[in-house]
Parts: structure tokens; C-alpha cells; sequence
């Protein structure tokens, strides 16, 4: 068994759910319109925004992903943390400014406007939905670890349990409960990254013993990723590697629905730029602190975690979690690495403040992307397109319902979920950056982007990313391998592409090529929502 169920643990989280219910009543106490779900009725401010990005973006893929996959692969993930936050800047000038000067509701206002086709709301639609439906699986699944670890539970019933819990707040605040009740969860998943390591580095006697435990547990984890040895593929190990995933997290940022439209609730274009300061800022103190974390990881569990202390320290860390899943039914352990690594110390107060962030980055997660979804749908699809009235009467009801909906959907994926957090999340990044990405980027910053670029684009690398994932997971192997690798190179292992990033230049390069061969959008639809829009951004 992992441990028993310590009430200092308990405590420490029902704090902070009881603080989520009351933001999420007031917050249903303040919605009087259309506009308050939607978009928190554009009255953030630019702290109280700037937190909720960095709660909704940074979602279980960081908080459990990153330290999980240093874990398993045996090299710090200091250049893909680097890549995110310096992401952040940079989004203001490609995306954040201009939108908020534009000042949709729906995040496929601006592709039906820019191009000039209500259809467009259809596909995009589409691929939201893929996204939304791997986010907020891997949302519940980094709950369910979290229950977990709190209650000692079976994985399902904590899966069900979390998965309650979020549909509450969802369904009843909208974005005014997300984003403020996201902006409180920035501050207790930071404070619970951080003091966790501090507690690591502390019990490890400071920042030598954490650089002789990282060195104990992989021989060359100091090295840079081109010296990896675990990790020999051009495309991963190598400086390329580090560029290639630097484009996908940097433009993830600038173009996925669940960062743009926070880009729309803020009061004004300077709010809109003061978010990322304080986004970039908190997070970047996060992503050091899971930094340490994963590094220490496989020396804690191994050293001090209750399961290998019984064992008369004879286990290994993979055998450890190993343990863990055979006890509580969970399907993807090594997502659990980090929480196995706090355990470890020993300590119910900083393992229940570690839990109460990893809810809060959890709930703060699905919730951004179920409010999207179901603007999406229940006002796009629903009033924009098939012309209900009943749903225009009721937008706030029928959001609600579809929230509940891909709620559900992702609760039985959960169950038995297909890979890591962070794979999901890839996945999830590159099907929206390759196909509609380009399209809102250049839509924004090249006036020669045309209609037929936009839908030539959304379908063909919609339709490629899907069959490149699907083939590799399903025909490969693994998700990451190259999805013609058999075909031109006969070997099924030739190539490793994270998260098949070559879909995204792909997919700008086709936009570039079908624009320049046809006909030029409308000088006056350039003039409003391209250079207008661009000017002095």
C-alpha cells in the first residue's frame, strides 16, 4: 500500500474546495448575461487575468508531465520549460493585443470575420472539440492522481469524485467562476510547486545534495539535450529537437482556445499585454520548482517513499509506482512520478497543499476548455449557424448542457486513458497549430492570406495530424514515431517526432502556398481585420 489516509492531508484540501464553491456561488450571483459566461463580461484586470492564463494553460501536462518525463527519460526538461515561458512574451505581439483590439466572444468570431465564411464556425468547431476532449481527459485523469494521493482510493472512484467536482463550478459559474476561481488555483498550484521543492531541496541538505541525487539517479543528466544518450534521434535529442518544440509551446500559446479567449475578457489592449507579464512571471517560478522536483524524483521514491522503506530500501522507483497501480487501478502510473516523489517526504502538510494545487491545475484546465467548447457550440453552431432561438434565448442553459456533456465524454476516457498527460497534450497541440493555426497568425499579420487557404489548410492538416497520431500509436507502437517510418524507411523506429511537430511548418507552409495561388481577400475586409487590427501592436 501507499500509506493511509492522514486527516492533516484532508483538511488542507477541503480548504481549498470549500474556497472554489464559494467563488464559483458568487461568481453565479454576478451572472446576469450572455457576456458574463462567455467572456467574464470583459471586466478582468490584468493580475486576476494574467493568473488565470497561467492556471488554464499550464494544465496536469506541466505540473505532472514535465517532472514525469524527466523521470522516464533521464535528462532534465529545463529547454521545453524555457520554450513555454518565453512563449509568453511573444504571443502579445502575435495574437494577444490584436485580439483584444478586436474583441470577439467565440474564438471562431475572428476566422468567420477575417475570411468571410459563417461555415468556417463548423470546422473549427470540429477541431476545438478534439482538443477540448484530450484536455479536459487529461485534466480529470491529474485530479483523479491527486484523489488519489489525498483519499487512497481506487483511481475510478477518484476519477468520479473529481470529475463531480469540476462539472459543479463549470456548469454553474461560467467564465467569471473560471477565471477567478483560476486566478486563486495560479496561486495555490505555485505556492504548492514551490514549497514542495524547497521542501526537497531542504531534506536533501541543500542544492549539492540535490545535484548528487539528480547525478545518482542518470549518470549524464546535467549534459544538454544533444548528449542524452537515452535520446539519439535527431529530432528529439538535438538542438533541432529543442527548436522544434520551442515553435509548438511558443505558438500553442498564441493560437490554442483556451489561452486566446482569455485574451477576450480582459478590459483593454494594455490589460491584455500586462497578463502575460504576470503569467510569465508566476509561472516561470513554477516551472523551476518542477524542475527540481523531477530531477530528485527517482532518488526520493527510492530513498524515502513509505512502499520502498518497507521493502528495506531494496526497490526501485519503476517498481515502487509499479505498486501504486496495482493497488489503486491507475493506467498511466508514471504520471504520478512527482506526486511519489513528495510523498516521500513525509510530510502531510506539504503533501496536502501539493494536492490542493494539483486539483487546482487540474480544475482551472477543464474548466477553460469546457467554457470554450461550449461557446463554441451553443452559441456558433447552435445560434450563429443553425438560427435557434430557443438556444439564443437560453445561451447560459444550453452552455451548461454541453459543458456537462464533454464533461462526461472525457470522464469515460479517463478511465482508461490512451497516454501520459503530456502526450495528450500534444496531441491536442499540434491538431489545433497545424490546421488553424496559420490561419489566425498570418490572418492577422499577412494580408495576402485568403479563404481558400483557411479551409484548404483546416481540412487537409486537420485530417493529416489525426491519421500521422492514430497510425504511429496505433500501427508503430508509440505516438512519437514518424508515421511512414515503415513505408520509406521499412523500420518503425527510424524517426522519433515529439508530438509529430513537422506537422506545424507543414501546415504554414500549405496555407502560404494556396494563398499565393489564389484569388486576394477583399481590400476592405485586409483593412479591418488585419492592419487595423495590427497597427501599433
Amino acid at each position: 500500500m501507499a500509506g493511509s489516509v492522514d486527516p492533516i492531508v484532508i483538511i488542507i484540501v477541503a480548504i481549498y474546495l470549500i474556497a472554489v464553491v464559494v467563488i464559483g456561488y458568487y461568481s453565479r450571483v454576478r451572472l446576469k448575461s450572455a457576456m458574463d459566461y462567455y467572456v467574464a463580461g470583459r471586466r478582468l484586470g490584468s493580475i486576476v487575468n494574467g493568473l488565470a492564463l497561467e492556471s488554464t494553460y499550464l494544465s496536469p501536462a506541466s505540473m505532472l508531465g514535465l517532472p514525469a518525463f524527466i523521470f522516464l527519460l533521464g535528462y532534465p526538461f529545463w529547454w521545453a520549460m524555457v520554450a513555454i515561458i518565453c512563449g509568453m512574451p511573444l504571443a502579445t505581439l502575435l495574437t494577444a493585443s490584436a485580439l483584444r483590439k478586436y474583441a470577439p466572444v467565440s474564438f471562431a468570431d475572428y476566422y468567420a470575420d477575417r475570411y468571410g465564411d459563417e461555415r468556417l464556425r463548423w470546422w473549427i468547431g470540429i477541431i476545438v472539440i478534439v482538443g477540448t476532449i484530450l484536455y479536459i481527459t487529461l485534466s480529470l485523469v491529474g485530479m483523479a492522481l491527486f484523489m488519489v494521493a489525498i483519499l487512497k482510493m481506487p483511481y475510478f472512484i477518484a476519477l468520479v469524485i473529481g470529475t463531480i467536482i469540476t462539472m459543479f463550478y463549470v456548469v454553474y459559474g461560467g467564465m467569471i467562476a473560471t477565471s477567478w476561481n483560476a486566478a486563486m488555483q495560479a496561486l495555490v498550484m505555485s505556492f504548492a510547486a514551490i514549497i514542495a521543492a524547497i521542501a526537497i531541496v531542504w531534506q536533501l541538505g541543500g542544492l549539492e545534495g540535490v545535484y548528487i541525487a539528480a547525478e545518482k539517479s542518470y549518470a549524464r543528466i546535467w549534459n544538454s539535450p544533444a548528449n542524452a544518450p537515452e535520446v539519439s534521434h535527431i529530432f528529439t535529442g538535438t538542438w533541432i529537437g529543442v527548436i522544434g518544440w520551442y515553435f509548438v509551446w511558443h505558438l500553442g500559446f498564441a493560437t490554442m482556445p483556451y489561452t486566446v479567449v482569455r485574451f477576450f475578457t480582459v478590459m483593454d489592449i494594455k490589460t491584455a499585454r500586462r497578463s502575460i507579464f504576470w503569467c510569465a512571471l508566476i509561472a516561470g517560478a513554477f516551472y523551476v520548482s518542477l524542475q527540481l522536483i523531477g530531477i530528485t524524483a527517482k532518488y526520493m521514491i527510492e530513498k524515502s517513499h513509505p512502499i520502498a522503506v518497507a521493502a528495506g530500501g531494496n526497490m526501485s522507483a519503476t517498481a515502487v509506482l509499479a505498486s501504486i497501480q496495482r493497488t489503486y487501478g491507475i493506467g498511466t502510473v508514471t504520471d504520478y512520478s512527482m506526486i511519489a516523489a513528495v510523498e516521500a517526504l513525509g510530510n502531510p502538510v506539504i503533501l496536502g497543499i501539493l494536492c490542493a494545487g494539483g486539483l487546482a491545475i487540474a480544475m482551472s484546465t477543464a474548466a477553460g476548455w469546457a467554457v470554450v467548447v461550449n461557446t463554441v457550440i451553443a452559441r456558433d453552431w447552435m445560434v450563429k449557424l443553425l438560427k435557434s432561438k430557443k438556444a439564443e434565448e437560453k445561451p447560459i442553459l444550453y452552455g451548461r448542457i454541453v459543458a456537462f456533456i464533454f464533461l462526461l465524454i472525457s470522464f469515460i476516457i479517463a478511465i482508461q486513458p490512451p497516454a501520459l498527460v503530456l502526450d495528450l497534450s500534444g496531441w491536442a497541440f499540434i491538431v489545433i497549430i497545424c490546421s488553424i493555426g496559420p490561419g489566425l497568425i498570418l490572418g492577422l499579420w499577412w494580408k495576402r492570406a485568403t479563404k481558400a487557404a483557411m479551409w484548404f489548410t483546416a481540412i487537409v492538416m486537420f485530417v493529416v495530424s489525426m491519421i500521422a497520431w492514430m497510425r504511429a500509436y496505433f500501427i508503430l507502437g508509440h505516438h512519437a514515431r514518424f508515421f511512414l517510418n515503415d513505408i520509406i524507411f521499412g523500420n518503425p523506429n527510424a524517426l522519433i517526432t515529439p508530438h509529430q511537430i513537422w506537422t506545424v511548418p507543414l501546415g504554414f507552409i500549405l496555407f502560404i502556398i494556396v494563398s499565393l495561388l489564389t484569388k486576394p481577400p477583399e481590400e476592405e475586409r485586409v483593412q479591418k481585420y488585419c492592419v487595423e487590427l495590427t497597427k501599433e501592436v
